[in-house]
């Protein structure tokens, strides 16, 4: 997304040449309204058209309507709007970024750019992938698109919003590697580590935890609406692994960044060990010589280096806000928690 979006910093700067979908979303940035009001438009549109579409066909059912045109809609939608928002999120964390890092004020302007913009070549080669993948999807399991080819008409509206979703699909699968991608490379600029002050670093991993929690969301909604994509051999591979790149998303970007707080706190306690056994030692002697002059002080000060060491191994390695892996944990294992109990009740009525 183009940085001068509403709600960032639109400092000026160079500006690398856009993708077709940083185009959208800037024109979206341009809608005299908030750009969800946009993104709300755009998808009643779509499910208006494909309704319509099957409605004129004959082949409006309320099941197909409530799930395969809303489901339909919903991803030529879904992957535009959350580009653009984590585009925003990326800005805002790159500023929060700032004070732990050797950036100036240019080499941070080309990685907001980096971080809010796609090159053209990349996201059309992933675009192109993506709807190609739905073609091959139907020459295959052409059953799968049994609802939408009553008419010849119904059958273009349908392939063209599949098309564009699928379009979407593969290039938000490239802005996601992308992306945290360039994130892993910018934790590695942290020259100002703090343990405990590790704020800075939470944009980042917030940006992570957002981007795994939307794909999750999406998937299961996906797989609560339409269970029988896991039916077609190459859709259940697909989902698979979009299952794998969510479990990813969260953990690769925070990989190297986790290993320079944890190092960084290793040799802390280190230091703080190494302290502490000579107070200790200092105590002992004092109290074999019966020195007792400095034994309270000693005393204190072996009391305060344990205390210290308490705290500083409650510091955390992972750079994520508290909470964080807890959201993260709901979004992905609750739905599978009550597709389980879904099952069971199911087994257990019909039995």
């Amino acid at each position: 997304m183009n940085t001068t979006s509403r709600g960032m910093e639109g400092e000026d700067r160079p500006r690398p040449r856009a993708s077709w979908v940083d185009a959208i979303t800037a024109l979206v940035d341009r809608a005299p309204v908030r750009p969800w009001w946009v993104y709300l438009a755009l998808f009643s549109f779509l499910f208006a058209a494909l309704a319509v579409s099957a409605w004129m066909g004959g082949s409006l059912e309320p099941s197909s309507l409530l799930s395969l045109h809303f489901l339909t809609a919903a991803w030529a939608v879904f992957p535009l709007a959350l580009i653009h928002y984590l585009d925003r999120v990326s800005h805002r964390a790159l500023n929060q970024f700032r004070p732990v890092c050797d950036l100036d004020d240019a080499e941070a302007s080309r990685l907001a750019s980096a971080l809010t913009t796609m090159p053209p070549l990349p996201a059309a080669l992933a675009g192109a992938a993506g709807a190609a993948f739905i073609w091959i999807v139907y020459l295959t399991n052409d059953e799968l698109f049994d609802p939408i080819r009553a008419t010849a008409a119904q059958f273009a509206v349908g392939m063209a919003v599949l098309s564009f979703s699928f379009a979407m699909l593969g290039v938000l699968l490239y802005h996601t590697v992308r992306q945290l991608g360039l994130v892993s490379a910018i934790y590695g600029r942290v020259r100002h580590l703090d343990l405990f002050n590790l704020s800075p670093l939470y944009g980042f991993a917030a940006l992570a935890s957002q981007t795994a929690m939307a794909w999750a969301i999406a998937l299961y909604l996906s797989l609560a609406f339409n269970p029988d994509i896991l039916g077609s051999g190459i859709a259940l591979g697909a989902f698979v692994l979009q299952v794998a790149l969510v479990l990813a998303t969260f953990t690769w970007p925070l990989v190297g960044i986790h290993r320079q707080i944890r190092e960084k706190k290793e040799r802390a306690m280190a230091e703080l060990g190494e302290s502490l056994n000579r107070a200790i030692r200092e105590l002992s002697a004092r109290a074999r010589s019966m020195s007792l002059g400095e034994v309270d002080g000693l005393n204190k000060l072996v009391s305060s280096l344990v205390s210290a060491r308490d705290v500083l191994s409650r510091v955390p390695t992972w750079p994520w806000s508290p909470g964080t892996p807890i959201a993260v944990a709901s979004a992905l294992l609750l739905p599978v928690g009550l597709f389980v109990v879904q099952r069971v009740l199911e087994r257990l009525i019909g039995s």
